[in-house]
């Protein structure tokens, strides 16, 4: 039997790559749909199929013989997940064994076997197979028999994974002695920081929790904070009131979504800060005797202003309402709306006017 060269086997891989190109971009797609369905929210899905130079130098790499490099490489088809938070590689990793054949045998959890002489703080990495019932499908039969390599890593493990590379250690052995020990505090730091991501994101939640108790109680002597300001609108009823000036006034709020929803709320809040607004309890005396007790049914005053969520309307009514110069406006906004806003000033304190008279 003659044996191929790794130039000729890079020959053979070139002339197949395009296959596990698409591949890797119909698992990334299927993948981003599994976590997205799942509720869970990740930093990225990123996927390649390996280079030819790579695969080149892999088969011919020293202490190692491949009969056959198609059959015997699983990372020809390379994925990677970078989630916020460590839970969040088990979910996944359970995601992945209920939707492909995982190779038990040569998956990788990579942290829970890490060796007390070597630096870590790794990932998962699962070598699947498409499932049986997937193989069968016409869109997926030309991938049945092709493995991939599938990696979970937090986006710590990431960081840190890119720092190891760089400095280029494996073990402790390997590295001076001076530096020894600065690299495994390095590693436990990482770690230790994921840990407290995890642990802030629970405090969160029970903050925010304990803050809609509180506003549904009456009890409205709180910070005032995003997750405050957020249960307060919620929990009080005061989004509903708001969302229906709007509408009662001719105007039309657009879809958003959360994150542009959040930095909606922090302009809200900047803009409370200013106007030296602390806690809910402020607030909620100053819309219900500035802002709540405008009666604006059947006035046009929302007609021309494109609004995205009831905190941006709330942020475009209290800087009307406190006639905010054009400097704190374009601390908000850009500056190119002031023209707009003016008016928009003059109508609500017109409004306001004969309302108090």
């Amino acid at each position: 039997m003659i044996e191929v060269s790794p130039e000729e086997w890079g020959n053979r891989y070139r002339a197949r790559r395009a296959t596990y190109e698409s591949m890797t971009t119909r698992l990334r797609g299927l993948i981003t749909d599994l976590v997205n369905e799942a509720g869970i929210d990740v930093i990225q899905v990123e996927g390649r199929a390996k280079t030819v130079d790579s695969f080149v130098e892999k088969v011919g790499r020293k202490g190692k013989k491949y009969e056959d490099p198609f059959a015997d490489m699983t990372d020809l088809v390379g994925l990677r997940i970078i989630t916020y938070y460590r839970e969040d590689v088990t979910r996944i990793g359970d995601i992945l064994k209920g939707e492909f054949s995982v190779d038990e045998n040569n998956s990788v959890d990579k942290i829970a076997g890490l060796a007390p002489d070597r630096f870590g703080y790794l990932s998962v990495h699962y070598i699947v197979r498409l499932s049986p019932a997937r193989r069968q499908l016409a869109e997926w039969k030309q991938y049945a028999l092709i493995p991939a390599e599938i990696q979970v890593r937090t986006a710590l493990q990431h960081a840190w994974a890119a720092v190891q590379h760089k400095l280029d250690y494996k073990s402790s052995i390997e590295a001076p002695l001076e530096l020894r020990r600065r690299l495994f505090r390095l590693s436990a730091l990482f770690e230790l920081a994921d840990e407290q991501f995890s642990e802030l994101r629970d405090a969160r939640a029970r903050i925010e929790t304990d803050y809609a108790a509180d506003v549904r109680n009456g009890h409205l002597d709180l910070p005032l904070d995003e997750a405050s300001l957020a249960a307060y609108l919620d929990d009080s009823g005061k989004r509903d009131i708001i969302a229906k000036m709007i509408a009662d006034t001719g105007g039309k709020m657009y879809a958003q979504d959360e994150r542009a929803l959040a930095k909606d709320r922090r302009d809200l809040l900047k803009l409370l800060n200013i106007i030296e607004i602390s806690t809910i309890s402020q607030l909620d005396d100053y819309l219900s005797g500035n802002i709540l007790l405008i009666p604006v049914a059947g006035t046009d005053l929302f007609r021309k202003v494109g609004l995205e969520s009831v905190e941006d309307a709330l942020t475009m009514l209290i800087m009307a309402d406190r006639r905010v110069s054009r400097e704190i406006f374009g601390e908000i906004y850009l500056p190119d709306g002031w023209a707009e806003f003016v008016r928009l000033v003059e109508r609500w304190q017109g409004i306001k006017s004969a309302t108090t008279r």
